[in-house]
């Protein structure tokens, strides 16, 4: 044996039976000397891993790699050690070294898909999981890099099979639940999702990534008490987390609790001040509570949530002009663009007047739905559909283009800006074919419905079933359906509780917006719950129950601690406090009451 194969093994029984330390410190004096020596090399990465020195470790990889380049073990060793510190690009291009050497390397394929995941590219990282003819019957992991990616590309039953499988394989890997989980809630499956969450948390207690999901899911379900308690376990791990600080934050805004939201939104700014999910959340609770200032300043960030941001094709065109920063004088060529939900453009049209007044060269893009409506409703032939301008070269015709919600701000100061009337107008002729259709309950109380709203999981939150709305129908009303979307299964169930639901099956209640307006207004009252017809039956002015089934699933515009809306006088706010039968029973006290609704803040 060699005086350095001695000292190798010396250094060795030191480590394992005498001191981790001196042993760490010898091999890295005998490294210096043998600089390019790989048995050397070898016990210093070895040595350094264990003791938790990574980036010694790494070093002495690349050593070993540069003698060694066609190594496929150590390349392997190496790019896994970068892959743990995050250095994506670095272990790609020794992965890519391994592919070159070995086109069908399992461990490359799959972890280079897995980098590509972790780089938002999840176009190539489906490719790379899938170059992959079939997973290892054993490995969860790989398992749970392809759910990762089919549930990024919105996959989700496939995501939920393969995070089902990795579970059967290793049920005591943390991830696979968390993973399951977070797919469940992209499913709108709360209640299963919560258990998911659970399950992981039995497993281990003290796993943060366990507790920030169990947290989220019971601030979804408006458990702000015990949603609380699991981020502040969190926390405890892990004291300078900016995703708890910023959730916890966003939870105590849900709840409208604005001493412990401001305290976390202010610590999880300093640590990500580019989170605007709770900056939005922080605008929305300044919303509610009409600090109008405050929020105005903030409301642009809705447009930066990258979900949001996504679903703006143009928005390349105003993100120079977001913020405090832009100025708009009456004389600019000003085109309004519209957003991404139909209900909050109607909500924002009400400002249209006034921007209407105010600006001579003016355009605005709104949905095809809503072109004919807005240029009847605001005398105005200014309206044309989303893109017109936006989505070509015409876009140059002006010098400044905006969201409408981002020209809220210079028309909403104070409360007193928010004292108008209904604002839309429906067609004369639809009113009256609705009229005509409607006559044979002449002496009912004629009163619409709609119990869903289809829109993410917040959908899932606002939404109630048609047996909730069941104590409803009596013999002195007539029950109307405004209820867009499928509603075979509801109908069946209406039907055989001997119970009449008016239903217009040649009325498209999603896409003829116009047909739609002119059945609302033919109501004496409409009970929804949060959805964009509840946005229609406020801009016309019908009277309107609203039914919040969740805090966490209302919003600015609907106040259930005042019961109304600044937005909207003639809609009343019932909130959920008990349980959605009192509700009911509530709302039915209100109908025996009066035949004539007035609701006003």
């Amino acid at each position: 044996m060699s005086n350095l194969e001695n000292k190798l093994k010396k250094i060795i029984d030191t480590f394992n039976n005498v001191n981790k330390e001196i042993a760490f410190e010898d091999i890295k004096k005998l490294s210096s000397k043998y600089n390019k020596s790989i048995s050397v090399q070898n016990v210093l990465f070895q040595i350094a891993k264990k003791v938790g020195d990574i980036d010694t470790s790494i070093n002495a990889l690349k050593k070993i790699v540069f003698i060694k380049n066609n190594d496929i073990s150590y390349l392997s060793q190496l790019y896994k050690l970068l892959l743990d510190k995050g250095l994506l690009d670095e272990a790609l291009e020794k992965i890519n070294s391994i592919l070159e050497i070995d086109t069908k390397n399992y461990d490359a394929l799959r972890d280079k898909s897995y980098i590509y995941f972790l780089k938002n590219d999840y176009v190539r990282a489906k490719k790379f999981i899938e170059n992959i003819l079939s997973l290892k019957e054993d490995d969860y992991f790989g398992y749970n890099i392809k759910g990762l990616i089919y549930l990024k590309n919105n996959f989700f039953s496939e995501a939920k099979n393969l995070f089902n499988l990795a579970i059967k394989i290793n049920d005591r890997y943390i991830d696979s639940y968390n993973n399951l989980g977070s797919c469940l809630l992209e499913l709108e499956k709360l209640d299963e999702a919560k258990q998911v969450f659970s399950s992981a948390y039995d497993i281990e207690e003290k796993n943060v990534s366990t507790l920030i999901n169990l947290a989220n899911v019971l601030s979804l379900q408006d458990n702000i008490k015990q949603a609380v308690k699991y981020y502040n376990e969190a926390l405890n791990l892990d004291p300078n987390n900016p995703e708890i600080l910023s959730n916890l934050a966003i939870c105590y805004c849900r709840d409208s609790r604005e001493k412990e939201a401001k305290i976390f939104y202010n610590k999880a700014l300093k640590l990500n001040p580019y989170d605007y999910k709770l900056i939005y959340a922080y605008c929305v609770l300044q919303l509610k509570l009409n600090n109008f200032d405050k929020s105005w300043e903030l409301f642009d960030s809705r447009l930066l949530i990258e979900k949001n941001k996504e679903k703006l094709n143009n928005f390349n065109l105003v993100k120079n002009n977001l913020f405090n920063n832009l100025k708009i004088v009456p004389n600019d060529k000003l085109l309004v663009l519209r957003e991404q939900g139909i209900g909050e453009e109607i909500l924002f049209s009400s400002i249209y007047p006034e921007i209407i007044n105010k600006f001579e060269n003016l355009k605005i893009e709104a949905d095809k739905r809503l072109v004919s409506i807005f240029n009847r409703s605001f005398g105005k032939n200014i309206f044309v559909e989303d893109g017109y301008f936006s989505k070509n070269s015409k876009v140059s015709d002006f010098n400044k283009i905006i969201y409408a919600g981002s020209m809220i701000k210079f028309f909403r100061k104070n409360i007193a800006d928010f004292e108008y009337g209904h604002y839309l107008t429906a067609r004369k002729d639809i009113v009256k074919n609705y009229e005509k259709k409607l006559s044979a309950y002449k002496g009912k109380l004629k009163m619409g419905i709609s119990w869903k709203s289809v829109v993410n999981i917040y959908g899932s939150l606002k939404s109630l079933s048609i047996k909730d709305f069941e104590p409803l129908f009596t013999n002195e009303r007539i029950v109307i359906n405004l209820q867009y979307g499928d509603i075979d299964s509801d109908k069946k169930y209406i039907l055989n509780k001997n119970k009449h639901l008016e239903v217009f099956d040649e009325l498209d209640l999603f896409n003829d917006i116009e047909a739609c307006m002119g059945l609302l207004k033919n109501l004496d009252i409409f009970i929804t719950v949060s959805n964009s017809t509840a946005h229609f039956a406020g801009a016309l002015g019908i009277p309107t129950i609203l039914i919040c089934p969740k805090k966490s699933s209302t919003y600015y515009y609907w106040n259930t601690q005042s019961g109304s809306s600044i937005w909207y006088k003639n809609i009343k706010v019932l909130g959920i406090e008990k349980s959605i039968n009192k509700t009911i029973d509530l709302i039915n006290n209100i109908l025996d009451r009066s035949n004539e609704f007035e609701f006003s803040n």
